[in-house]
């Protein structure tokens, strides 16, 4: 009998062919307790910071929703209703005594996002994947604060669902393996959450999912579009049960989608002159967000394309043209932020792929952990040349700024006075647009109005039958007892503008100022 041969003393078993796996997973725990703790940092100073005026007006509709009101009707906003759903949630579950908590949704979406990488079959081993969701948190870590990942905010939100479907569905077919069950339907359902959060959204994310239900159905996986179609079914009857509660759906189609097209669009030049621009790359303030997230898409593009069949880059080319039409308003800077969160996810899945189609068994991991580690640096080190949106701080700048409490009724002169002249229940209107005075004040807005923009006057004048939405009308019919105009609070001075002018009549007829507050206006008695 032979006796086995043994490895001489000193020769290890890298030296025989064998991967350094205690090593090797010494360093890829090291990596993962970095990016976590960096991802934890960044989310905890989140919560604690500065907020933008559309954050305050996600968070009031949540708190109108939880009082009785009707998204579209009591409650008018043009955003889709995810976002006001979720707030919604936070306040039944937890109140609003700590309206900024609601933010702790999107390090939760940021994690059920990693997750759904660290579950993908777009990749055979468990160290890959989890390799692709750390490049994926080392990104959002970097650009947390930067992009204003932290809002409680639509953008961001669309753009954890758009991972969950990728990594869940798109991506697997991309790459040749049918997507299981279970993650096919709940990527269905992100599907249908997507459009729920923009209707913006509706061709880019219908082009990606149609990318890879091509693929699917050309290889006859009949079974992962069934799932997948069950989901989308899913979302369907679980928004239509939460639209006859909270919401109304013909409101829906005028605010969100017609008022948007007809009223809004051209004060943002929407076009596809607009949105070709955009593609054009640029590094000054806000505009290297959505270049950064380019640079990332077009580098993660050849990586999986790599080795692939001739079906399938067609597929996966026709899924990048959907994920850039995710910004098809051509927005800059935290409005983009959906399209910059899916490149990151994109880039640690594309590296991944890449590595597999390349290296041989057991040695991928040991050749994409460094690279994976230097990607992330990489974002790290790039976070430092953008100015903060929408705030235009450094990274330094926006490290260091102190916690910061919203949301919460202040005590200064002038809430104090609003809240002697306005007992509790009764509505005020603030003028041109502050949500955040209605939490200062601790008072909500008036039916249907809680602010008048450019866009509102003009769809006052050609407003859809049986929908109208006229402040100047509304005044005249229902004024609330207490309207508060601060055009000084406006950089773009609105209310010097003509379409302000109705305004500035109805609080000369029917309001008259408070003796030592000049913003207050109260309503004159009849």
């Amino acid at each position: 009998m032979t006796s086995p041969t043994l490895p001489k003393a000193g020769q290890t078993a890298r030296s025989k062919g064998f991967p350094d796996l205690g090593r090797q997973g010494g360093l890829l725990a090291v990596f993962t307790l970095a990016c976590l703790t960096f991802f934890g940092w960044t989310c905890w100073k989140g919560l604690w910071f500065l907020s933008f005026c559309d954050e305050g007006e996600h968070l009031l509709g949540g708190r109108m929703l939880n009082e009785g009101g009707k998204l579209y009707v009591s409650y008018v906003d043009t955003h889709g209703p995810v976002i006001f759903m979720l707030s919604q949630l936070y306040g039944a579950l937890f109140g609003w005594h700590f309206p900024q908590g609601a933010r702790l949704f999107l390090p939760l979406l940021a994690l059920m996002a990693a997750a759904s990488l660290c579950a993908t079959s777009a990749l055979p081993g468990r160290r890959q994947r989890l390799l692709a969701s750390l490049v994926f948190v080392g990104g959002l870590a970097s650009y947390w604060l930067m992009d204003a990942f932290y809002m409680v905010s639509f953008y961001a939100v669309a753009g954890f669902l758009t991972v969950g479907l990728l990594a869940l569905f798109v991506v697997p077919a991309w790459l040749g393996r049918t997507p299981p069950a279970l993650p096919s339907a709940l990527a269905g359902l992100c599907l249908i959450l997507i459009l729920a959060c923009a209707y913006a959204y509706g061709p880019g994310a219908l082009l990606i999912v149609a990318s890879a239900l091509w693929l699917l159905a050309g290889q006859k996986n009949y079974g992962a579009i069934r799932a997948f179609a069950g989901g989308v079914l899913l979302g369907v009857f679980l928004l239509g049960l939460w639209f006859l509660r909270y919401a109304d759906l013909g409101s829906f189609v005028v605010f969100h989608i017609l008022f948007n097209q007809i009223a809004y669009a051209p004060f943002i030049h929407f076009g596809p002159g607009t949105f070709l621009l955009s593609l054009l790359p640029s590094f000054q303030g806000e505009a290297f967000y959505p270049t950064l997230a380019h640079i990332l898409l077009i580098g993660s593009l050849p990586l999986l394309l790599y080795r692939r069949p001739e079906r399938n880059r067609i597929a996966i080319l026709i899924g990048f043209v959907g994920i850039i039409l995710l910004n098809a308003r051509a927005a800059v800077g935290f409005k983009d932020g959906q399209t910059l969160i899916v490149a990151f996810a994109l880039a640690g899945l594309a590296l991944m792929a890449f590595f597999e189609q390349r290296g041989e068994s057991g040695k991928t991991v040991s050749k994409a952990l460094p690279c994976a580690i230097l990607v992330v640096l990489a974002f790290w080190s790039s976070s430092h040349l953008p100015t903060n949106t929408p705030f235009g701080w450094t990274y330094r700048d926006t490290t260091h700024r102190p916690p910061y409490t919203l949301y919460q009724p202040v005590n200064d002169a002038i809430s104090q006075k609003v809240r002697a002249l306005v007992p509790p229940g009764q509505p005020i209107l603030m003028l041109p647009y502050m949500p955040e005075f209605y939490w200062m004040a601790d008072r909500r807005p008036p039916y249907g109005y809680y602010e008048y923009l450019p866009w509102d006057w003009v769809y006052a004048q050609h407003s859809i039958p049986g929908y109208p939405h006229d402040l100047c009308q509304s005044l005249l019919k229902d004024p609330p007892p207490l309207i508060v105009y601060m055009p000084e609070s406006d950089p773009a001075s609105l209310t010097v503008r003509p379409f302000f002018a109705c305004v500035r009549e109805r609080l000369a007829s029917l309001y008259m100022p408070v003796e030592g507050f000049p913003s207050l206006h109260v309503l004159r008695p009849r």
